[in-house]
């Protein structure tokens, strides 16, 4: 038996092949026939309805699919692929730490963000003055700020952390 997930516009299926021409999408079965004609053309016969497909595969996972005159760009990957790449995703959304450094030398003028806060992207945390001007230091993603390594008042150097996000 072979399983699949099959994205499409963000939404994915989950497809079962067992190998007697039955298909099984999500939880709805149905008798399929696919039949290479040549090239990347098939023919595709799901229950009592045929359809005209050409693929072309773009890299590892992604495909251009025409169907009936309709293009679709799709996702296929096998189940463990799949567990892999949401396994990999969580990790990556939930222990990355941004350490935001001074670009330039400066005094903390103003901070207006406090440790525990959630942030978006963009939002100005603490203003630096620099050559007698104020420079506004926004978050470069979103998160929740971690620590806050400077006051108000300090000079910092450049590449100072300022702050971190997670």
């Amino acid at each position: 038996m072979n399983e699949f997930i099959i994205s499409l516009n963000e939404e994915k299926k989950r497809i079962t092949y067992s190998g007697n021409s039955k298909i099984t999408v999500d939880k709805n079965e149905y008798e399929c026939d696919l039949i290479h004609l040549d090239g990347q053309n098939y023919l595709l016969k799901v229950d009592n309805n045929f359809y005209e497909i050409t693929s072309n595969k773009l890299d590892n996972d992604r495909f251009s699919v025409l169907i009936n005159g309709c293009l679709f760009e799709i996702e296929v990957r096998s189940l463990l692929q799949e567990k892999a790449k949401e396994i990999l995703q969580q990790r990556s959304s939930t222990h990355q730490r941004t350490e935001v450094k001074a670009p330039m030398p400066g005094m903390i003028l103003k901070i207006k963000k406090n440790t525990s806060d959630k942030i978006i992207q963009g939002e100005t945390v603490l203003i630096l003055e620099a050559m007698k001007m104020e420079n506004d230091l926004r978050a470069p993603r979103p998160g929740i700020i971690k620590e806050i390594l400077v006051q108000e008042g300090t000079a910092v150097e450049k590449g100072a952390v300022l702050f971190t996000i997670e």
